[in-house]
């Protein structure tokens, strides 16, 4: 299990549950299907999938446990065509224009003749708790889909004493730091050759660049005319590519050759995920902090 975009929060509190405990707690949140008139249901699984026995998987005392969620598909076109058919019909039945309440009448009803009917798409997001560095990482590619996770972790346990981690300057400014001097970069991370651009004003211009040179002068003139970096590809240690963006994400994460080739587990499903999990949250509680660091030591940013 190899996280590929991950969002992670801080524990402000230790991090005190057994992954005994904490399935006996997700236990009372498990997955189900939606019903017939549920637009979207989510609850949690064995992350395992039909090999494990628990809802919480545990390696070197990290505990990995993941989120499924179901939402119903309703085209936004098709809904809005028969809302239209039928008001249609209205108009030419009672001689009248149909106004904005009755619509969104007719569309509340024809919401629940379609629900049953509706296909249904299914999305899991995985996560773990990592106790001893009080951390919470979430394999997620927007906010949104870790925020969900964080959300009904919290409802699950009742309190969930977690944190976006704060920084003394902001990734925006540290990028663009970066980007405009290789001496100003930490100790360990490189830049790679992708970056986006942003100037906001009345319309904001964004410029990506892929494969590029980023010590060039045309790149470094952007950022002279005041436009700031929002994402950059990076790499750390040789060990790790990335592209960190301004909301500390990072995305698109990519394992160097010798950290996939030491969690070779001989093709056993159950054994290759404990070995995957293992190395990989290895080289997050290493990357994780030395990424923070960076941005709480970088001089010279206002």
């Amino acid at each position: 299990m190899w996280f590929r975009n991950i969002h992670f929060y801080r524990f402000e509190e230790p991090f005190l549950m057994t992954g005994q405990k904490l399935h006996e707690a997700l236990e009372s949140r498990k997955a189900r299907s939606c019903g017939q008139m549920e637009l979207a249901c989510e609850g949690w699984v064995k992350p395992l999938g039909l090999d494990g026995q628990m809802l919480v998987h545990e390696t070197d005392g990290r505990l990995m446990i993941c989120l499924r969620r179901e939402d119903k598909v309703l085209p936004a076109s098709l809904l809005r065509e028969q809302v239209e058919e039928k008001a249609f019909e209205i108009e030419q039945q009672a001689g009248r224009p149909v106004g904005r309440k009755e619509r969104a009448d007719i569309r509340d009803q024809l919401m629940q003749e379609l629900l049953p009917r509706a296909l249904v798409k299914a999305s899991h997001t995985f996560a773990y708790i990592d106790p001893k560095n009080s951390w919470l990482i979430v394999n997620a590619a927007s906010a949104k889909k870790a925020e969900e996770l964080v959300a009904l972790l919290r409802k699950t346990l009742g309190t969930l004493n977690v944190v976006l981690p704060q920084t003394n300057i902001s990734p925006e400014s540290a990028m663009t730091q970066w980007l405009l001097s290789e001496e100003s970069l930490p100790e360990g991370f490189d830049v790679e050759d992708e970056v986006e651009l942003r100037a906001a004003g009345e319309s904001i211009s964004v410029i990506r660049c892929k494969h590029v040179d980023l010590a060039s002068k045309e790149i470094h003139a952007h950022v002279s005319s005041g436009k700031r970096v929002h994402r950059l590809a990076m790499s750390w240690q040789e060990r790790l590519s990335f592209v960190l963006h301004d909301d500390l994400s990072i995305r698109r994460i990519r394992y160097g050759d010798e950290l996939i080739e030491n969690a070779d587990a001989s093709g056993d499903e159950a054994a290759q995920f404990d070995a995957d999990f293992a190395i990989m949250s290895a080289e997050m509680s290493g990357f994780v902090p030395a990424l923070l660091q960076a941005l709480n030591s970088t001089e010279g940013v206002d």
